[in-house]
């Protein structure tokens, strides 16, 4: 569904940490799974469309023993894609929960070449949480899964 790998590319990047350690800036690296659940379209009177979509997923870094490895996120976005269906333009966030409970917050904008996050803090180990970084759509399967490529920094307390 196209749709769905155009909110996928826009969460991509909100989703995954690589690693994270005590103080210090951290390198990320990994990748991102989520099965949409909710969704809604509206035609606009110029041809283009605006998507509402609520995605679930996990994001799973290269390295298993990072801290944010294996988190479940939740995340939101809003599309807006081109009468032709060539180009879009999409932001949103995400919330990730780890096996600790703690919780971290970020933001992201893309269009069809990738797209950009934003760490905006969290609680527990993730309180102060900042960085960012960039993301790829990577693969999409007919059911509306989609998968995303992503890698930055970030910066813990």
């Amino acid at each position: 569904m196209k749709t769905n790998r155009i909110v996928a590319l826009s969460v991509s990047g909100l989703l995954g940490l690589a690693g994270a350690s005590a103080a210090g800036t951290i390198t990320l690296k990994g990748r991102s799974v989520w099965a949409p659940v909710s969704g809604s379209s509206v035609k606009l009177a110029d041809g283009r469309t605006v998507t509402r979509q609520g995605l679930q997923g996990t994001a799973i870094a290269d390295d298993p023993n990072t801290p944010l490895s294996k988190v479940s996120q939740d995340c939101m976005f809003t599309t807006v894609t081109s009468a032709d269906g060539k180009s879009f333009s999409s932001g949103g966030y995400c919330d990730g929960l780890d096996a600790d409970g703690d919780v971290y917050w970020a933001y992201g904008h893309a269009t069809e070449k990738g797209g950009k996050w934003y760490y905006i803090g969290g609680t527990g180990k993730f309180e102060g949480l900042t960085g960012g970084g960039t993301y790829q759509l990577a693969l999409t399967w007919p059911d509306g899964k989609v998968m995303a490529t992503w890698d930055g920094s970030a910066q813990m307390k």
